[in-house]
């Protein structure tokens, strides 16, 4: 019992460990793309606020450029208070001659910057008549400026060019903002992601899980129900070795096992074959009343032996062809009728009817047994169940084991036939199995 819980903790550990690697794998993936996308957003809107701050320069140029459109009437004193809110230097070549209006520069720094312009093309531009009106950029005094050139001709004869700088200041606090701003959205974007993540691998898993530990209830249900031949085999040896019984006894006894046993074993291929794909019916168009009657004729002995009555009951008109193996079907309708037999009362009766409905075939095996109680008609189509014994029929064949395959492997065949197996109570009593299955002509046009 200890080594079974071991192994139970075991398999939650490697699945817990499977979900944690899922998660982290998702995460880094996600956390990266995000990560990527919020850096893309940031520069993005950087651009933005310094498009957006040298589009406000321009506009500020405009209106020093208004100022000092008419010489001799320029507003001194507004131009300068202007300049310094905006933090503004203008520079104004009239003639040859320099006009400054540096109010938020000292003389030092005024002077520095100057010779640095001289260094370059913007003060020939400055002083030449035919500089052309532009926006650029300037570094000087460690420190980046924006700068507008802008030309005017009074006359023909008369000019003057007006030069404006602006450093462009970082503005921290907007940087920062953004940052922070950024920051919150790309960790909370991962927080969400990493609990999404989490829940969709605990999903992916959980499938795995079950269908594994379904895998394991059934090698268990199978060896379970493999001990029970092999003990009588064994025992029904035991008597010939040892001369205690004749010989014909224990021969018959461990005939009957093995083709129980054969009868299981063909029962789990069926079902682990056709779980995974590897299972291939042998379909041809077939008549539905042809089937029907192949199996009424095999079964109506057997109900008559066990003092009941099967009844087939077949339309007048002809029913559409089917497309199916006619073999696995046969093996279906048989599981259903076994079951019939095997659960109805003596005296009773059991009907095989077959009837189209939406283009669509459909078998029924109505019995007058005790029914199915409503909380096990779906699990009776799992694997190894089985009914209440006292249901059994105390006339069916008390050598007959059922070992609770036949409805999954009925199930499943029907899977395969892409058609669907239900049950619903019998009026008056019992259980009602019905097998539906689509048409030749309905099947194409689906496909």
């Amino acid at each position: 019992m200890k080594q079974k819980d071991k192994f139970t903790t075991t398999r939650k550990a490697v699945y817990r460990q499977l979900r944690y690697h899922i998660t982290f794998f998702s995460a880094l993936l996600t956390g990266l793309v995000l990560l990527a996308a919020c850096i893309v957003s940031f520069r993005a809107a950087q651009r933005e606020i310094q498009d957006a701050a040298l589009n406000l320069f321009l506009s500020q140029c405009q209106t020093v450029n208004a100022y000092l459109a008419t010489p001799g009437s320029v507003d001194t004193q507004g131009l300068l208070q202007f300049v310094e809110q905006n933090d503004l230097t203008v520079a104004v070549v009239d003639g040859g001659t320099l006009l400054k209006f540096t109010p938020t520069l000292s003389d030092d720094t005024w002077n520095s910057l100057l010779s640095e312009l001289q260094k370059g093309d913007v003060w020939q531009k400055l002083n030449s008549s035919k500089a052309e009106s532009e926006a650029l950029g300037l570094t000087a005094l460690n420190e980046n400026w924006r700068v507008s050139l802008q030309n005017h001709f009074t006359s023909t004869t008369q000019w003057f060019n007006v030069l404006v700088l602006q450093p462009v200041a970082t503005d921290s606090r907007t940087t920062l903002r953004l940052v922070v701003q950024y920051s919150l959205i790309f960790f909370a974007s991962w927080s969400i992601l990493i609990a999404i993540a989490g829940l969709l691998s605990r999903r992916m898993v959980q499938p795995v899980e079950e269908a594994q530990n379904e895998q394991l209830r059934f090698l268990a249900s199978a060896s379970h129900e493999l001990k029970t031949p092999l003990a009588v085999i064994s025992t029904s040896v035991d008597l010939l070795l040892h001369g205690t019984s004749g010989p014909e006894d224990p021969c018959r006894t461990i005939q009957h096992e093995a083709r129980q046993m054969a009868r299981l074993i063909d029962d789990m291929l069926v079902l682990t074959n056709g779980g995974t794909g590897r299972w291939r019916l042998s379909t041809e168009s077939i008549a539905p009343e042809d089937v029907s009657m192949s199996v009424y004729e095999k079964f109506a002995p057997v109900f008559a032996r066990k003092k009941q009555k099967l009844n087939l009951e077949i339309p007048d008109t002809s029913l559409p062809f089917i497309w199916a193996d006619e073999q696995r079907l046969e093996q279906i309708l048989s599981i259903l009728l076994d079951n019939a037999q095997s659960y109805a009362p003596s005296g009773s009766s059991v009907l095989l009817r077959v009837d189209q409905q939406n283009g669509k075939v459909r078998f029924w095996v109505i019995d007058h047994g005790n029914g199915i109680p409503d909380s096990e008609k779906q699990t009776i189509f799992g694997y190894f169940y089985r009914s209440n014994p006292n249901s059994i029929s105390q006339n069916s064949d008390s050598v007959t084991r059922h070992y609770g395959l036949g409805l999954s492997v009925a199930a499943e065949l029907t899977r395969l036939h892409q058609g669907t197996l239900t049950v619903q109570d019998t009026p008056g009593g019992g259980a009602s199995f019905c097998l539906m299955l689509p048409s030749v002509h309905n099947r194409s046009r689906n496909q």
